[in-house]
């Protein structure tokens, strides 16, 4: 079954904007791999899941990345490309990148005492960008 979409909308889902929507997403989740590990540099601070979750959700989410543009840029990896992969990765990426937000908003809710609050609140904002940027991005590969 293919999917049937309103002509105003086709153009807002294109594939012209799969590209620079993954260059936007690489940046974005460097930024929070550092601030991450910034947060667990940082004496005086309990270490717990809120600390720690964002670098391995981060390292995850760079590897999905690197699977999707080197199976669909590169010819020798191009046998394991699956258009159903990458729109399930994309769809996943969504509740995980809300899971990291969530787990920051309850750790700083516990626990919020200088430098490595306003770290722990930055790493949500940009938790909470991840989540719908990924929720495009699903959508893009699923009319791929």
């Amino acid at each position: 079954m293919t999917p049937v979409f309103p002509k105003k909308m086709e153009h807002f889902f294109t594939l012209r904007n799969k590209i620079p929507l993954q260059i936007l997403l690489v940046t974005l989740i460097i930024t929070v791999i550092t601030l991450s590990g910034v947060r667990i540099i940082l004496p005086n601070r309990p270490r717990g899941r809120s600390t720690t979750m964002g670098l391995g959700m981060g390292a995850k989410s760079l590897i999905i990345l690197a699977y999707e543009v080197l199976t669909e840029h590169s010819i020798r990896f191009h046998r394991w490309s699956s258009l159903k992969a990458y729109f399930i990765l994309n769809a996943m990426e969504v509740v995980f990148w809300a899971a990291v937000a969530f787990m920051v908003i309850q750790g700083n809710s516990k626990l919020c005492v200088g430098t490595s609050c306003a770290l722990g609140w930055v790493v949500f904002v940009l938790a909470g960008i991840l989540s719908p940027i990924y929720k495009y991005l699903a959508v893009v590969t699923y009319l791929d």
